[in-house]
């Protein structure tokens, strides 16, 4: 064992040698790099692995995993019946390729660069600012936790000390950790980026397994099952039915929450990966195989959760549970503590390989996340803020050296942030109410932009304002609570008003899921109202996506003319004639899988209404088998399966780029509600278009 941590050899090197390998990639991905749009969208030469892979990663981070750990440790498997339904909608629309496929057709290189193309200039600045004003504080959250994360998970001391000087740990582990995410945004930009996060996709894939198989021969299903049916009335840790006396993840919880996740669908995208499609039919099936990609990271992340709810729930484990809280003694804050408490009891549970093969995993998704959000929120502030300000466009090379100075400036911020910042509430609560600055507005500006004609520029400024003007408040109110309820209890007096606020002195009343959505509702209507009472003549959508006789010759795909009508499932799903016979296929057995499970949700809820209440045990039995047993299985097949993929992408991406032809008014100015560099030639014959 080394000195001062919890960390083997074995798994330094677990760790270590995949590590070398990506920044080694890193370093080399520069000489692929030669415009602007490389930089920004690696010249849109990406396929369907690569951006799914990629993608995929970013979500595999370790505020992810607190946050889904931490919520676990509050409603177990409770959630799972909702959540499977819930599922289904937002599947649905992927699938579809409801957003995505539609953004692509905009040519756009960055998303709000959408937003000058559909609305106006003024729109796609505010939208930008308040992008990157909520963004970097959502992400300004994350480098301290993940920081904070590694070093109570691996043992180190939680203070260091030199000249004299005594400072956290977490504080020099963070600058390390975003140094290399620094790496990866700056060097090749989009094209570093995405590659580094599918290679980490591809490592972190078969180290989910590695994970996940020892957790399954570590604890018992006997374990598991008497820690989580020991749930008290009313806040059961299985039954979906039995959470009513839980305060903030109840029924209203899960209503408010799929609510918002409709609305906010798409809104807050990285669109780097958006536009690195070759196409936008490449995009839509990036989309498809991330729902099949994901399965072994389910299986790794449902069996963590269990196992440290088990280890710190049942008997067998006093000895670990023990250790556990006399570690968490250290940590001054009890938020915090809250939130260590899973991981460092993983960290008790986990053998000596296994645990480097865990911490790699969430390493590795860290970095995928940290170097694209500084990716994406450094080009946005630069591609929508100052560019669409600037009278004389930028040269080139300076044009990129720009964009690495705001990424620069990200990283900065973010660090700064993340040291001073305190958490008052459970994490996905707390990221909620920080999204809703920007999300809270932009989500019918989004949809509305791409699908509704009469959507009007005073319409988005009217939400965009009001769900800042909101956002902005709660967080305000939330944040200073303690300080400002007496003094609204002195103004109040006794009374009603009075009493209430003496019981809630301690927190907010209302939590950030619910603020959120009051937010989204009145930014929403504000949108409807505003642009049904300014709209005086239809938006030309087609010119916009590029559509009938405004397609572009380049992308457009010849195809043979179908020989016969599509049929109803084909029209449902907008399967149009760019699909081959194996997109079909995908699409449709993605459809039928997904189906399965929600009408097994959809029954279990009749089935309870209509002829009783199934037991705590079968549910128990339920979760296991559509939330461990399916991902295993199917984690195994996909790890193959998305290994060969990536491969042919990774080497297609590599033969495009130097090839592919690059021009330098490609850089994302728009002018009179079109992209300056885009080639505006038009097919010869125009083939029927996707209506997706």
């Amino acid at each position: 064992m080394l000195a001062y941590t919890h960390l083997t050899w074995l798994d330094l090197a677990v760790i270590c040698v995949p590590l070398a390998i990506v920044l080694a990639v890193s370093f080399y991905m520069k000489r692929y790099m030669h415009s602007v749009a490389d930089f920004l969208a690696a010249n849109r030469c990406a396929g369907r692995y690569l951006i799914s892979t990629a993608y995929g990663e970013t979500n595999s981070n370790v505020m992810a995993l607190i946050m889904t750990l931490e919520l676990f440790s509050r409603v177990g498997f409770s959630m799972r019946v909702w959540d499977t339904i819930a599922y289904f909608i937002p599947f649905f629309f992927g699938l579809m390729g409801l957003v995505v496929y539609r953004m692509r057709q905009t040519r756009a290189l960055t998303f709000h660069q959408f937003f000058e193309l559909r609305y106006s200039k003024g729109i796609r600045i505010f939208a930008s600012i308040l992008n990157v004003f909520s963004g970097l504080f959502y992400f300004g959250v994350q480098p301290a936790l993940g920081a904070r994360f590694f070093v109570y998970f691996c043992g180190l001391p939680t203070t260091l000390t030199f000249a004299g000087w005594s400072f956290p740990t977490y504080v020099p582990v963070m600058l390390v950790l975003m140094g290399m995410a620094l790496n990866f945004a700056l060097t090749g930009g989009q094209i570093s980026v995405m590659v580094t996060d599918c290679l980490e996709g591809v490592i972190s894939s078969i180290f989910y397994l590695v994970v996940a198989f020892f957790l399954v021969y570590t604890i018992s299903i006997s374990e598991a099952r008497g820690a989580l049916l020991a749930g008290p009335p009313g806040g059961s840790f299985v039954d979906p039915f039995d959470i009513g006396s839980r305060e903030d993840f109840n029924g209203w919880y899960i209503i408010l929450a799929l609510g918002l996740q409709l609305y906010y669908y798409r809104g807050n995208s990285l669109m780097g990966f958006v536009a690195a499609a070759k196409t936008a039919h490449e995009g839509r099936m990036a989309g498809i195989l991330g729902h099949w990609r994901q399965f072994g990271g389910a299986a790794m992340t449902v069996l963590v959760s269990i196992a440290a709810f088990t280890l710190l729930h049942h008997p067998d484990f006093a000895a670990q549970q023990a250790q556990v809280d006399e570690s968490l003694k250290t940590i001054g804050s009890n938020q915090l503590a809250i939130q260590m408490r899973m991981p460092m009891a993983l960290g008790v549970l986990l053998a000596p390989g296994v645990k480097g093969a865990f911490c790699a995993v969430l390493l590795f998704g860290l970095l995928a996340s940290q170097g694209a959000q500084l990716h994406s929120f450094g080009s946005t502030f630069l591609q929508d803020v100052i560019l669409p300000l600037r009278k004389k466009p930028f040269e080139p090379k300076a044009h990129v050296r720009a964009l690495r100075g705001t990424i620069f400036g990200v990283a900065a911020f973010v660090c700064t942030f993340s040291i001073l910042y305190k958490p008052v509430d459970y994490l996905v609560l707390i990221i909620a109410l920080i999204g809703a600055i920007y999300l809270g507005g932009v989500g019918l500006v989004v949809w509305g932009g791409l699908y509704w004609k009469k959507g009007t520029t005073a319409g988005a400024w009217t939400s965009l304002s009001l769900g800042a003007g909101l956002a902005v408040s709660f967080n305000l109110i939330q944040q200073f609570w303690t300080s400002l309820n007496p003094v609204l209890a002195a103004w109040s007096g006794p009374g009603l008003i009075g009493s209430y606020l003496a019981a809630h002195a301690a927190k907010f009343p209302l939590n950030g899921v619910q603020l959120s959505a009051l937010t989204a509702l009145i930014a929403g209507t504000g949108y409807i109202v505003v642009s049904l009472l300014t709209c005086k003549e239809d938006f030309n959508l087609d010119a916009m996506l590029h559509r009938g006789k405004y397609r572009i010759a380049s992308e457009d795909i010849q195809v043979a003319a179908p020989e016969k009508r599509p049929s109803w499932l084909h029209r449902v799903l907008e399967i149009d004639e760019h699909f081959t016979r194996s997109d079909r296929f995908l699409t449709i057995t993605s459809l039928c899988w997904t189906s399965f499970w929600f009408l097994a949700a959809v029954g279990i809820v009749i089935w309870t209404l209509v002829v009783g209440r199934l037991s705590e045990n079968w549910f128990f039995n339920y979760a296991m088998i559509a939330g461990v047993g399916q991902a295993l299985v199917l984690g195994v097949i996909t790890t193959v399966w998305f290994g060969i993929g990536v491969t042919h992408d990774l080497l297609d991406l590599f033969r495009t780029l130097k090839t592919a032809k690059r021009v330098d008014s490609d850089d994302g100015t728009v002018r009179n509600h079109h992209n300056l560099g885009e080639p505006r030639e038009t097919p010869t014959k125009v083939d029927p278009v996707s209506k997706v």
